[in-house]
């Protein structure tokens, strides 16, 4: 029952409350991440109208949350259990959601990752009814502003920080700050009316209108200034500051990812300098900030952060055109199914990110497993293997974040290279020998000049290779080329001049014109190695591009024809036949990549994934499959009635605790309660004993009680005979002290009198 039937606070207020959780819920909906979060607002304003109910029962505190919760849980399950499959029916649904959760929690503390949608759905839509039964218990009952305010503001600011979709939630957190701030004023307003009332001060009933007109003027004022004020840049510097405090946070981040990766991810503007088309064109500035700092083993001979492959060279510049689908790759699925190739050593990296958005995972080439949940812009071989562009992860890499990635780095040594097939797979034949009609007949000409002299692929690379490295001088400020002329002609023959693109392109296009594959990367240097903590720090300055060159069983091979980037030779044999070689000192005396370990399968028989992208969409749908075992045999009313079977009881419980305290709470029936406490006790009073007499007789029966049950008399005289008992005395202290030791003394002695009684039982028998 309510204790009064208009609200004291205000329809104001009541309808402030119910906004700022409105509007949080809002924002949760319209950023999309999931199916099914049509029924976050429904859920919190039904918890608040129960939270305004509750707040307003004489229920004492502890019942009403019990009370929450049992109705939060039934409308969550309802309001969730809706997006179900229609053809289910509620047992079917009810335990369907309960067996998500159980699967969810296995997941969470087993380390496994969970791509449940419906799992987001149901424990969002819990949260937004603990938001709103607790905005109104603490508006209504017990007021504390600041306890309505943050956690839903925290929930939302966290939607609107992470969120990189389309829909400007910035807007709702606008809203929500100019009703909190009128949520403040007006709660404020309502603890000063109730000072101004109990001190007899008279005041103006509709000040609430002036001043909360005044509260949204100063608010607006407030978020005018808040949004005129200038933006903060990310920075590495403030990355290595309080890199060392982030792992919590980066934990946190890495388990949301793990257990929620069902939502949906949105591709936004970032900080990437790569495109899926690379032109030549006229003078680059990349500046001198940090990128990433990348964590090795090792120190590496020489090594390139591989971002973009490029296959197809038309009109000046580079683009994918033979690009396949995405596959969304999760890191529980196992390394990536790519063309297995021989000599390459298996290297770990973490990479530490300083863009403050960036989608672009950065490794050594080539990639196998990340910890990260990524999307791998692949084609399929005639076998099935993946032929990877690009790999980005799923979620945008903020500034400081980490991520682990695994990389098979070529170890094959000059002569195995020399001697390798020229029988080229279909796949590489067809894509990475193009060459356009608009590559001049001087570039083919010199193309053939610098390979004549060589039968193999290996020694015709490293010729043209070294052909630009020693007479194209570096420039990363020359003009564009003039239109209609090649930009690799206008490279080779007129300016002379060039910078990474051009020295690729130049190398790559006429390695091609002699039945060479190649291909064009682009993505960033190795960057400068710090001994002490062994790591790369990358720079924009690193930014690179380079050629690589298949070699049929060894796969893609790096070549550096850009002459300002310092080249290393490999071996030339296995055994190391330049033993002060780089390459042989690295990797000396390491075990080989074997692919059947990594993968714990046969090669041949090795499970293919599927290599099309899920539908984003699709991710939501569920398991259509009902409850099996002992949940199948359940029925639903069964559950029904051991849930009323609950309610009823929890119903008496409150009851008769309400009963009790009226009784207890009144010094005339606490005398009496005492009476029948004392019969319990196996105490007999008689009618000519005194109030005085009676207490005596129950202390000496339970003397740790004796200061209660003396109070309880005292006033018991006093209010009976004296008319001095007005006073102010809590019986209801009293009784808790008392009670406890009453229940045990009267179980004693009902024990020790059942006691007594049984040899009397066991003489009868005989």
């Amino acid at each position: 029952m309510l204790k009064r039937n208009r609200l004291e606070e205000g329809w104001t207020t009541l309808f402030l409350t119910w906004a700022m959780v409105f509007v949080a819920a809002t924002a949760i909906v319209q950023s999309n991440l999931i199916s099914g979060l049509h029924v976050i607002p429904f859920v919190g304003t039904i918890a608040i109208l129960v939270g305004l109910a509750l707040a307003k029962s004489r229920f004492p505190a502890n019942t009403a949350h019990l009370f929450s919760l049992i109705y939060g849980l039934f409308l969550v399950l309802f309001f969730v259990g809706t997006n179900l499959p229609a053809d289910m029916t509620w047992r079917e649904r009810v335990f369907d959601m309960l067996l998500r959760q159980v699967e969810w929690l296995r997941d969470a503390f087993g380390g496994g990752t969970n791509r449940d949608g419906l799992i987001f759905v149901i424990q969002t839509a819990f949260v937004f009814w603990l938001l709103g039964y607790t905005a109104s218990w603490y508006t209504f009952r017990n007021p504390r502003e600041w306890r309505v305010v943050v956690p839903t503001g925290l929930v939302l600011l966290s939607v609107v920080y992470y969120y990189v979709g389309p829909t400007p939630l910035s807007l709702y957190l606008a809203a929500y700050m100019l009703l909190s701030l009128l949520y403040v004023a007006r709660t404020y307003l309502i603890a000063r009316e109730k000072s101004w009332r109990s001190g007899g001060v008279r005041y103006e009933r509709t000040i609430w209108f002036t001043f909360l007109r005044a509260a949204f003027l100063a608010a607006m004022i407030a978020l005018i200034a808040a949004w005129m004020m200038p933006t903060f840049t990310a920075s590495a510097a403030v990355g290595d500051v309080f890199g060392q405090a982030s792992g919590p946070w980066k934990e946190f981040q890495d388990n949301w990812t793990r257990l929620f990766s069902s939502l949906r991810s949105y591709t936004v503007a970032t900080s990437d300098p790569y495109r899926d088309t690379l032109i030549l064109g006229g003078p680059r500035s990349v500046g001198n900030t940090p990128i990433m700092d990348v964590y090795v083993p090792q120190r590496l001979p020489y090594v390139y952060w591989q971002a973009i492959v490029y296959d197809t060279y038309d009109d000046g510049g580079w683009e994918i055109a033979q690009q396949g689908d995405s596959v969304l790759h999760y890191p529980e699925d196992g390394v990536l199914n790519t063309p297995f190739t021989q000599a390459r050593e298996v290297i770990t990296q973490t990479v530490v990110n300083y863009l403050p958005n960036s989608s672009f995972i950065y490794a050594a080439p080539e990639v196998i497993a990340s910890d990260r949940q990524m999307f791998v812009d692949a084609s399929a071989d005639e076998r099935g293997d993946l032929l990877v562009t690009s790999l980005r992860s799923r979620y945008v890499l903020r500034l400081n974040d980490r991520y682990e990635v695994i990389s098979r780095v070529s170890t094959a040594d000059a002569n195995s290279l020399r001697t390798a097939s020229t029988s080229y797979p279909a796949w590489v034949s067809e894509r990475y020998l193009q060459v356009p009609g608009s590559v001049t007949p001087e570039t083919l000409e010199l193309a053939a000049e610098l390979a004549a002299p060589y039968d193999n692929p290996f020694d015709k690379a490293i010729a043209v290779r070294d052909y630009l490295r020693q007479t194209i001088t570096y420039n990363d400020q020359i003009p564009a080329p003039p239109e209609g002329v090649d930009p690799v002609h206008y490279t080779l023959f007129v300016s002379k001049e060039a910078y990474c693109n051009y020295y690729a392109s130049a190398m790559a296009l006429m390695l091609r014109s002699q039945g060479v594959p190649t291909r064009v990367v682009s993505g960033y240097a190795q960057g400068e190695y710090d001994e002490e903590t062994m790591s790369y720090r990358v720079r924009a300055s690193n930014a690179h591009t380079w050629v690589e060159v298949y070699f049929p069983a060894y796969g893609w091979i790096q070549f550096e024809p850009t002459a300002s980037i310092p080249t290393v030779n490999r071996p030339e044999d296995a055994a190391g036949g330049n033993p002060g070689d780089a390459f042989n000192d690295v990797f000396a005396n390491r075990p080989a990549f074997d692919r059947d370990e990594l993968l714990g399968e046969d090669i041949d028989n090795a499970e293919i994934p599927d290599g099309n992208l899920p539908d984003l969409d699709a991710l939501a749908e569920e398991a259509e499959a009902g409850p099996t075992g002992f949940l199948a045999q359940v029925s639903i009313w069964q559950v029904i009635g051991v849930v009323l079977v609950l309610a009823l009881a929890a119903g008496l419980i409150v009851t008769a605790n309400e009963m009790n305290k009226r009784v207890e709470g009144d010094v005339l029936r606490s005398y009496i309660r005492l009476g029948s406490w004392a019969r319990w006790l196996g105490i007999l009073f008689q009618p000519a004993h005194t109030p005085y007499e009676r207490a005596d007789m129950m202390v000496t029966a339970v003397p740790e009680g004796s200061r209660s049950i003396r109070n309880l008399t005292q006033h018991f005289v006093l209010r009976q005979f004296s008319g001095n008992g007005d006073g102010p005395f809590d019986t209801l202290q009293e009784w808790r002290e008392l009670r406890p030791l009453l229940i045990r003394k009267a179980l004693t002695a009902r024990w020790q009198r059942w006691r007594e009684r049984q040899p009397k039982m066991k003489r009868r028998r005989r």
